[in-house]
């Protein structure tokens, strides 16, 4: 078969390696070597799968020995600034493609290492797979995703008490901050209960134009003057709309019907009183419930519900992102003796998976059914809706293997801009 398809191969491989070089032609705010180093070592996570930076450095197939590659990358990547060049460039880059109508996902996950005791900046974490304490490092990821479930990865960055963090409600101000001004208040922001504390809920609803935090049902609203729990509120709501929503359960899909209603309630951030929504979902068959603090543009509580009910129902998928780069990319095998050549290695990992989530996006269908390896099971139409990442990452990682990488002065280009450099790959 894959003699068969070997001509599409080719094909296929110069269109990523197409799509890879139009991705770091724009990425002007580094300089050459700098450049050179996220080229290489996000061709290399491509190719490898792996965020060792050995492997990495092997997989470039380069002519010098594999302890100098090392040394060349390691000279930019344990850089003190590095990882902020590259996620400012990185969001200067793929920010103008979100839409008003985008949702904004930001969730925290866990570095578990409890087997490397000398890795700087580690402390006790929760890990959020065993609810286990050990040592690691807490992360903070912030993805935008439209409504047909397109992901694009947008910032990722560790921070530890160690090293000077003050606080998880400071880190995550900050990492909003960082991306709000490269957004320019298009889409709405989505958090999940960690959120529903005083500190970082006032920020949110005082600083975002739009945003969704599911609350603690004992969270106190008011709703006419009159305080009550969110709760309480619930027999207030008219559960009159219904959403049917596909999950999928050992590789079958199930339907699941919810109730969902709103209601307009107040919330008053340094002395500015904010009308907003208390939107309520619930299982028509178990009954549970979710409770979302709303602030959005739309006016009527159908509107609202409807679409803060769609908005909710998509965060999840930033936790299957985070399973993706846990086991196909083997985040949690990082071996980096500085905090430093973390954070770069966070922010170089961000921009190999918007290649492979965005960048290569009209690619997805030809790899999984025109390359020579065919990673689908029978039901096929299911497959290529759900979550394909896995399978598509085994295709990007096999058609790039045998590709070398070399750097030269595109001439052609050059009245257009000057001593541009162009990223080739042979």
């Amino acid at each position: 078969m894959h003699l068969k398809n070997s001509s599409m191969d080719k094909i296929l491989t110069k269109q990523i390696q197409s799509q890879l070089s139009g991705y770091f032609l724009s990425a002007t705010q580094m300089t050459k070597p700098e450049l050179r180093c996220l080229k290489d070592m996000v061709t290399g996570i491509l190719k490898s799968k792996s965020v060792f930076v050995n492997q990495i450095a092997a997989s470039l197939r380069e002519r010098l020995k594999l302890k100098d590659v090392c040394k060349r990358l390691s000279s930019q990547y344990l850089k003190e600034d590095l990882a902020e060049k590259i996620i400012s460039s990185h969001l200067s880059t793929v920010c103008p493609s979100i839409s008003k109508d985008d949702f904004i996902l930001m969730d925290g996950t866990d570095i578990s290492k409890k087997h490397a005791k000398y890795m700087e900046g580690l402390e006790f974490v929760k890990n959020g797979d065993t609810g286990e304490i050990g040592l690691g490092y807490n992360v903070l990821n912030i993805n935008a995703i439209n409504g047909h479930k397109e992901m694009i990865p947008l910032y990722s960055k560790a921070y530890s008490y160690e090293m000077g963090a003050l606080s998880s409600n400071n880190e995550i101000k900050k990492a909003v901050r960082g991306v709000k001004k490269h957004i320019d208040g298009k889409g709405c922001w989505i958090f999940d209960r960690g959120a529903d504390n005083g500190i970082v809920k006032d920020f949110f609803i005082g600083e975002c134009s739009q945003t969704i935090i599911r609350l603690k049902r004992n969270t106190k609203l008011f709703h006419k003057d009159v305080a009550y729990k969110a709760s309480q509120l619930v027999g207030k709501i008219d559960f009159s709309i219904t959403q049917t929503v596909t999950k999928i359960k050992k590789d079958k899909p199930v339907l699941k019907h919810y109730e969902v209603g709103a209601i307009p309630i107040s919330y008053t951030v340094k002395g500015i009183t904010h009308s907003l929504w208390l939107v309520v979902s619930r299982n028509k068959k178990h009954g549970g419930l979710c409770y979302l603090l709303v602030k959005s543009k739309l006016t009527t509580a159908i509107e609202v519900a409807k679409w803060a009910f769609k908005g909710y129902g998509l965060r999840w998928k930033i936790e299957e992102y985070h399973r993706h780069i846990k086991q196909e990319y083997r985040l949690e095998d990082i071996q980096m003796k500085t905090f430093e050549g973390l954070q770069s290695m966070l922010a170089i990992l961000t921009v190999a998976m918007y290649i492979i989530y965005k960048k290569i996006r009209a690619l997805h269908f030809s790899l999984l059914l025109d390359a020579g390896y065919n990673y689908l099971n029978k039901n096929i139409p299911r497959e290529l809706t759900n979550f394909i990442y896995y399978k598509i990452s085994k295709v990007v990682s096999i058609l790039l293997m045998p590709v070398k990488s070399r750097w030269k002065i595109q001439n052609t280009e050059s009245e257009k801009y000057p001593g541009q450099l162009n990223l080739t790959l042979k």
